[in-house]
């Protein structure tokens, strides 16, 4: 029966507003009762209880990600997104089918947040030597001041424009590093959509 299944829907969908859950599966129970399904329909076109469940989740973080990423705070958007992530994962280990393209994307995923980390620390790493550099040349301008003019005031020179190019070159670098790690949310996303959402039509009421 259609209210048995989505009742265990219902159980399985932890971690989305008791709210949002309910308009969500009132949506789905009208749509399956309109179409008279009967159970081994429902289980043929959405899956099993638990994976349609881990299927409207996904959906869930991916558009609640994707309407409030310029307003959410930062702890809660990692929280999201750590949970959508989580469940992409589970969701393509969870089908046999899908296990060894599940293992292909899992290390693709580490692959591109290996990549990320290690453009992102050269960057920091960059900007942090750079900044250092210039203090260093501001103090070692002073340092000889007093013995050579010219050298001091060539060093604190040096060591300004350093320091004012990393406080003009920060926003821009940090700028890049949020388009890049949006890049990457939306690789994931895709991946969620392309290979755990492919059996319903997702909900864009609300």
């Amino acid at each position: 029966m259609v209210n048995e299944y989505l009742a265990e829907v219902k159980a399985n969908m932890s971690g989305i507003p008791a709210d949002e859950r309910d308009e969500l599966l009132q949506f789905y129970e009208e749509q399956m009762m309109d179409a008279g399904l009967t159970t081994d329909e429902i289980v043929a076109k959405y899956g099993s209880p638990k994976q349609f469940a881990r299927t409207l989740k996904v959906e869930y973080f991916i558009e609640s990600d994707n309407d409030a990423a310029q307003d959410a705070p930062a702890g809660k958007r990692t929280k999201n997104l750590t949970m959508m992530i989580l469940l992409i994962v589970l969701g393509l280990f969870a089908s046999p089918i899908l296990i060894p393209l599940a293992i292909v994307v899992v290390v693709g995923i580490m692959s591109v947040l290996a990549i990320f980390l290690m453009i992102l620390a050269g960057i920091y790493m960059g900007i942090v030597g750079a900044l250092a550099g210039g203090l260093f040349m501001f103090v070692l301008g002073i340092g000889v001041l007093t013995q050579t003019v010219g050298t001091g005031i060539f060093y604190m020179g040096l060591g300004i424009a350093l320091t004012a190019a990393v406080i003009f070159f920060t926003p821009l670098v940090w700028a890049v590093t949020k388009a890049l790690f949006e890049m990457f949310v939306t690789f994931l996303k895709w991946i969620g959509r392309r290979f755990l959402s492919k059996k319903h039509t997702p909900v864009t009421e609300g």
